[in-house]
């Protein structure tokens, strides 16, 4: 019989480092996947022309399930993202200002939409994902970006793994598109009361911070759009079992998946040569998967037959133990 031990984790998807607070119940990733336009979507803005401010309910079609709290309802705020309706609603707010409340998003058109906003339920009862697009939407004009500026991207909400993801499409801006910063504010929050994540840095590998937003806070901004085929992933971190007590978790390796090679990539900080480096990897039950002896800085294994959810790659030396999450997308 396996024993379970849940543990909150800092999770890494990229060589980059990430924040978070110890208890907190969602956890931060970033990985790559190609874009694709929703193949039968339901449009929510019918060809009328909207602006920031403008919502639009609708049924997510399933059950989601944030800190015990149960949404079925999300509200489509179309100048900056979305808001699960209910019990303290979380929001996902990924075109912010750079006070991180204000709406940067609003359609091209004039007298007909030329940035139209859809959705599709996709998937079997159990694994059913509501993807939420928009297509060809502008930057707000701060007095001197473009007005061919335009950025396509989705949020894709999953049945059962209450997981969340920002999959950016293609998008042109410039230096003001965004106010006086450099990139969009991004933050998902509400998540336990006014607590939440903020992502910051580089747009292809961010940071976050697990913070109480009480007022304004200018922090959340990430340097530039995401290139095409970036996906942002919140994921609930009780979700998180490994069958072994990890002692010591500091990030001192790094994960990384080529999802064309089909390939991890380990990369140890502090590799030190004839010393002995023993890294299992874990499923998200607890389930030991794979141990292997890595010998170098840099390894690169086989992900053949790894399914897309979470993993616990666990790094032992005589220093003690690591860990890192990564989640295939």
């Amino acid at each position: 019989m396996i024993i379970k031990k849940f543990i909150s984790l800092i999770l890494f998807i990229g060589f980059t480092q990430v924040i978070c607070a110890q208890d907190s119940p969602y956890l931060f990733g970033f990985s790559s996947e190609y874009y694709l336009e929703l193949q039968n979507p339901e449009s929510v803005n019918k060809g009328e022309v909207w602006g920031p401010d403008d919502q639009f309910a609708i049924p997510i079609g399933f059950d989601v399930e944030i800190t015990g709290r149960v949404f079925s309802t999300v509200v489509i705020n179309a100048g900056i993202g979305i808001t699960l309706v209910g019990n303290n609603s979380p929001r996902l707010w990924i075109w912010a200002d750079e006070w991180g409340g204000g709406k940067l998003l609003s359609d091209r058109g004039t007298d007909v939409s030329e940035s139209p906003i859809d959705y599709e339920l996709t998937g079997e009862p159990g694994e059913r994902i509501l993807k939420i697009q928009w297509i060809n939407a502008g930057i707000i004009d701060h007095g001197g970006d473009d007005p061919d500026d335009f950025v396509n991207f989705q949020i894709w909400i999953y049945e059962s793994s209450n997981i969340l993801e920002v999959h950016y499409g293609a998008c042109q801006t410039s230096d003001l598109s965004f106010g006086y910063n450099e990139g969009p504010g991004v933050r998902f929050w509400n998540i336990e009361d006014n607590w939440g994540i903020c992502v910051y840095d580089y747009q292809n590998a961010p940071s976050w911070q697990w913070i109480e937003f009480d007022g304004p806070y200018g922090g959340c901004m990430i340097d530039g759009a995401p290139n095409e085929q970036m996906v942002f992933v919140f994921y609930p971190s009780s979700t998180v079992a490994v069958n072994e007590t990890v002692a010591n978790n500091q990030v001192g390796f790094s994960v990384a998946y080529n999802s064309v090679l089909k390939e991890f990539f380990i990369q140890i900080e502090e590799f030190e040569q004839g010393k002995t480096y023993d890294l299992s990897i874990y499923n998200g039950l607890g389930e030991k998967l794979n141990e292997i002896i890595l010998d170098s800085k840099k390894s690169r294994l086989s992900g053949l037959g790894y399914k897309r959810g979470l993993y616990v790659f666990v790094l032992s030396d005589d220093a003690g133990l690591k860990t890192q999450k990564l989640i295939l997308p």
